[in-house]
């Protein structure tokens, strides 16, 4: 994305974070934005096109924002990893993965399948970077989509039982390469 592409992007992330993917016609979209329609239209040219750059903006953002200050590989950035999740939670509300709700208000869009799809896969195959062992990515991001799903629920406790099941997986681990 160019700067223009990223500014409009950024700011339809938080129009369709606010009000949804259903609810905001185009024109609301573009007031929301700041910008003009034929401006919108030259860089996002349908409302797909304006859900996909949101998406692929998020998408930075927030592996951007898990990445950094996590060490790495092993237990400690495993757990880090669900602290900084709970400190997105709590930036975010608490809302469930805006992926998600992309997909269920559109859920006859390819390319918006294709986009949380790649999303999807991209945070499975940090996860396990992550972790240092590509067997962990798949618990790691059970544990992480459970994470967002229950948040707004169970608040803090959901990062913490996750760091617990991170230590658990890890010392199981441990154990059976000793024995």
């Amino acid at each position: 994305m160019n700067n223009a592409q990223e500014q409009i992007a950024a700011g339809l992330e938080q129009v369709f974070w606010s009000r949804g993917f259903a609810e905001p016609s185009v024109p609301e979209l573009r007031a929301g934005v700041g910008v003009s329609m034929r401006t919108l239209y030259r860089h996002f040219p349908s409302r797909e096109a304006m859900i996909l750059g949101a998406l692929e903006y998020r998408h930075r953002r927030y592996l951007r924002y898990v990445r950094e200050g996590v060490t790495g590989p092993g237990q400690a950035a495993a757990e880090q990893l669900f602290d900084k999740l709970g400190g997105w939670m709590r930036i975010t509300d608490g809302k469930e993965c805006f992926f998600r709700q992309a997909l269920a208000a559109n859920p006859d869009s390819t390319e918006i399948k294709a986009t949380v799809i790649r999303h999807k896969g991209e945070l499975l195959k940090f996860f396990g970077e992550l972790a240092g062992q590509e067997q962990f990515a798949s618990t790691l991001y059970l544990l992480h989509e459970g994470v967002t799903a229950c948040y707004a629920e169970m608040r803090e406790q959901a990062v913490e039982d996750a760091k617990k099941l991170v230590r658990q997986m890890f010392k199981d681990a441990r154990e059976k390469r000793l024995s």
